[in-house]
């Protein structure tokens, strides 16, 4: 008995002497393990409500006491998120990411609500201006939606993706440091997924019909592992060999991430991916040969035109090529172009013909945000469904970043989406300009280089509506914005000093 009491009274000793802050990390700790083993035990019993009460008092202790270091968990904890429909609700949500996503949301609106005092700067700046446009536009759509549950959890949806990883983001990244820190945070749980991924296409004997499916449960398939892949790998480039940016630890753990998403990009045979990081680094050229931002916008704008106008020799050309999917990297690489036999390639396009169709029946508001899923099967045509087309909205929507806001929210929402990709580029290359010789400056271009791998992959694929491209996605966006705010403020100082 004595023992007992004498363990007991060292252990309140030695608490005493620990310091505020860690004691709160040991509570946290301790908590998080208790919570999630009670919250995975409800999901084992299909209780999948239940879970998410442990979720969220984990999250409301942590943010809390750490609200601005929340982040750093979510980009830690997205990789690793699982789907889960909680049949009760009939709610599908991502966990544990995206209920800790809703609370940083709400006490965010709540702060903002009772003390507001957020910075006018960010609310005024270009960027931030585009994105209120958006989702003003995606308000008025779901008024009119031809179904609006649907559209106005759509927009929830978004909501609990922008307020978190763009304007809290905002506030958090106030230096290099800190958007390092988020990368670092990220890929870490990414590079057990790419190793984890590996592994697997390894046991199956590298069978490219395996590179589909390897990553799950965490992506649903090769695509949206390959986007995600694509995303790092130009902005992990600049970590491993800037100068400057990092300690030798640091600069070293980069080169690993350099390496083993170079092998992912390779191993995800995801052919947007391949085709989005070559477009992304003929941009990076273009920039560092100094060729002025507006006329590497007229340029593209003049290929679109062309390739408008010359669509239909090029489809007929394209018609005659035959080569499917192949383990053969050259052999899939060349099925890129084939629209006659190769399923991925037919199936988008019979996706993105629904789109136009619907959007020729509703071309200012749509049918609403979130619901081409539910609405294209009546507007695909008998000749271009293949094997895997479906009438029950099970597999996806548009396959495109810019087609899918089209028919779901008319011409202003794809150019509402298009003009915050496009004022984002302007922002970061303008950065970089202005900075061309500051780790700042160099950071702003090659995260603009990472965006604009989506931006490419946005064309025949979309996932804004997940948490795995939508939390570095936002998070690279207000990266941007927080250095190119900060870039103006030290032109300004550097003018009164002049």
């Amino acid at each position: 008995m004595l023992k007992v009491k004498h363990i007991i009274k060292s252990i309140l000793d030695l608490w005493a002497k620990l310091n505020p802050n860690t004691r709160i990390y040991l509570v946290i700790g301790v908590l998080c393990g208790a919570f999630i083993g009670i919250g995975y035990r409800f999901i084992e019993d299909e209780y999948y409500a239940y879970a998410f009460i442990p979720l969220v008092l984990l999250g409301i202790l942590f943010l809390k006491y750490r609200f601005s270091k929340g982040l750093y968990i979510i980009a830690f904890l997205t990789p690793f998120s699982i789907n889960f429909t909680f049949k009760e609700l009939e709610f599908t949500l991502s966990l544990p990411a995206e209920p800790i996503l809703i609370l940083m949301m709400l006490m965010f609106l709540w702060t903002m609500l009772m003390e507001g005092g957020y910075n006018k700067s960010i609310i005024r700046h270009p960027v931030t201006i585009t994105i209120f446009i958006n989702l003003f536009w995606m308000l008025i759509c779901s008024v009119f939606s031809t179904d609006p549950l649907v559209s106005f959890k759509f927009i929830l949806a978004r909501l609990w993706f922008v307020v978190p990883c763009f304007f809290i983001a905002l506030a958090l990244f106030t230096s290099l440091n800190r958007i390092r820190t988020f990368l670092f945070c990220y890929l870490l749980s990414l590079f057990a997924v790419i190793v984890y991924s590996t592994i697997n296409f390894l046991i199956s004997g590298f069978e490219l019909q395996n590179a589909h499916f390897v990553m799950q449960p965490f992506y649903n398939d090769h695509t949206a592992y390959g986007a995600i892949v694509a995303l790092m790998f130009p902005v992990t480039l600049y970590f491993s060999f800037g100068k400057g940016v990092c300690n030798k630890w640091l600069r070293l753990f980069f080169i690993l991430m350099s390496v083993s998403l170079l092998l992912a990009l390779i191993l995800s045979y995801a052919r947007a991916a391949w085709l989005s990081v070559i477009v992304a680094f003929a941009v990076y050229i273009i920039v560092r040969l100094n060729i002025r931002f507006t006329t590497f916008a007229v340029s593209a704008v003049l290929l679109g035109l062309l390739l408008f106008l010359g669509w239909q020799p090029l489809m007929q050309q394209l018609e005659k090529n035959a080569q499917d999917s192949s383990g053969n990297i050259l052999e899939h690489i060349t099925s890129m172009s084939n629209i006659s036999t190769d399923a991925s390639n037919v199936e988008r396009l019979n996706r993105w013909s629904c789109a136009l169709r619907m959007w020729k029946e509703s071309p200012i508001t749509g049918f609403g945000p979130g619901t081409y899923q539910f609405q294209y099967a009546s507007y695909q045509k008998s000749y271009q469904k293949t094997w895997i087309s479906t009438d029950f909205g099970t597999l996806g929507n548009a396959h495109s970043e810019y087609l899918g806001p089209l028919s779901e929210m008319g011409v202003l929402g794809t150019l509402s989406v298009m003009l915050i990709f496009g004022m984002t580029m302007y922002c970061g290359f303008s950065t970089y300009r202005r900075m061309k010789k500051n780790k700042e400056g160099k950071l702003a271009l090659w995260l603009t280089i990472s965006l604009i791998t989506y931006y490419v992959h946005g064309f025949m694929n979309n996932f804004l509506d997940t948490d795995k491209l939508s939390v570095p996605f936002w998070a690279f966006t207000a990266a941007i914005v927080s250095l190119n705010i900060l870039s103006k403020k030290k032109l300004k100082t550097l003018k009164k000093m002049a």
